[in-house]
């Protein structure tokens, strides 16, 4: 028995690294491969600013009216 644990303790040693190094590979072809061209899509296509407001609505500024809330009490203790 002891020397099955020996030769455990020596495939880890081994194994460890190996298993790192593929680790790092996967994520890497992950990245590369779903996460970067999605978030460049996004980038391209978004308008979290809604700039591009001007060209549906004809609009010459991006400026959104703002509506006030009511502000009494009861609405005061609803903070959240």
């Amino acid at each position: 028995m002891n020397s099955v644990k020996i030769l455990w303790k020596k495939w880890l040693a081994v194994a460890k690294p190996i298993g790192n190094f593929n680790a790092q590979v996967i994520l890497t072809v992950f990245y590369l491969v779903i996460v970067l061209p999605l978030g460049i899509g996004y980038r391209l296509l978004s308008d979290p600013l809604n700039m591009k407001r001007e060209k549906i609505s004809k609009q010459k500024t991006s400026f959104a009216k703002w509506k006030h809330p009511k502000q009494n009490l009861e609405e005061a203790r609803k903070q959240y």
